[in-house]
């Protein structure tokens, strides 16, 4: 009562009073200020770098990363979709041509420019310049371009090839994706058990390659595709324009088919029945991978062959004769995919 009554008799006193009330009031408002600026903030996604860098088991692609300067481009805003090859993954290279990029140590030693670059390429053979999550991915098969540069026009050598099948995601075929969807804040990394090289021949390339190797896989084989008869499929063989798939008889499959027709060598074959026979061993509608086989029949330029599940893989047969097993699935091609077989298809 007392103090009413003095701010009643002297209200310049009641207006002090308010006055000091209020910057009371406003020092607490304050201080709670303070107290909030202190509380830990959720810190922002890290970015594809980062992700890779906070998980051990992407030590070695961390380690090529940065040796092919692309930590800061991967850092950048993106989107980017990552296909990362784990440890496990670079291990595998080890005793082949990129022996020097299977382990984080080799990879850090190296100091060549023209292994940087090359190893650069492989890299961005893994991006995509999109956000691409699991469910993105179309069922069946389908394709991206990758971030790696064509070597040349007209060259088909920065493509990924993907197979989806339930929840089974391949890349290139053999390719699995072991974990999916780690997220980031400029796009997402997809953890994947080998790492993906980029085709450097074409199909016919290949062939001739693997006539002159030692030994020898393919020297029957190019002499067929090499017959007069046979240009046109040479040509497709070799065009860059080309998208097929090409069931590959070795050597010994062709020394059984040509004891099966009673002859000594691909020059006595006749020209109508050589171009039936290698007719059934391309598909020329696209890049089938064993990813995406399955029983039933597969659509050739001479009519279809028989695919049927063997264990893990997969046999093919033509009209007649014995099933061919492909003994090796997958080899990439500039413009196609070869899979190798133990028997010659025939009509």
């Amino acid at each position: 009562m007392k103090k009413v009554f003095l701010f009643r008799l002297f209200p310049p006193l009641r207006i002090l009073w308010l006055l000091v009330l209020g910057a009371t009031l406003s020092l607490g408002t304050a201080s709670c200020d303070d107290d909030d600026d202190d509380t830990p903030t959720t810190p922002a996604a890290q970015n594809v770098v980062q992700v890779a860098q906070s998980n051990p088991d992407f030590s070695t692609l961390v380690a090529a990363v940065v040796k092919a300067d692309l930590a800061t481009t991967l850092s950048g805003a993106g989107p980017f979709t990552v296909f990362a090859p784990n440890n496990a993954a670079f291990a595998k290279l080890a005793g082949g041509p990129l022996d020097a990029f299977s382990t984080a140590a080799k990879i850090n030693a190296v100091t060549d420019a023209s292994q940087i670059a090359a190893l650069r390429g492989v890299l961005l053979y893994h991006v995509v310049g999109a956000n691409i999550k699991a469910a993105d991915i179309a069922a069946g098969a389908s394709s991206r371009t990758t971030a790696r540069p064509a070597s040349a026009g007209g060259v088909n050598d920065n493509t990924l090839y993907l197979t989806k099948a339930g929840t089974s995601v391949f890349l290139n075929g053999s390719t699995r994706v072991l974990t999916a969807d780690l997220g980031a804040s400029n796009g997402t990394i997809h953890a994947i058990d080998n790492v993906l090289l980029p085709p450097s021949q074409s199909i016919a390339a290949i062939v001739a390659a693997s006539a002159a190797a030692n030994p020898p896989q393919f020297s029957l084989l190019l002499q067929a595709l090499s017959r007069p008869a046979a240009a046109s499929l040479l040509t497709a063989a070799s065009a860059n324009t080309s998208n097929i798939t090409v069931f590959a008889p070795t050597n010994a499959a062709f020394q059984a088919a040509l004891t099966a027709l009673n002859l000594q060598n691909v020059s006595q074959i006749p020209d109508a029945t050589l171009v039936g026979i290698l007719q059934k061993h391309i598909i020329g509608t696209g890049r089938v991978f064993s990813s995406d086989l399955a029983p039933g029949t597969a659509t050739t330029l001479n009519g279809n062959v028989t695919i049927a599940a063997a264990g893990s893989g997969f046999t093919v047969r033509g009209g007649t004769g014995t099933a061919a097993n492909i003994t090796t699935a997958n080899i990439l091609a500039t413009n196609g995919v070869i899979h190798v077989i133990d028997q010659v298809l025939l009509p």
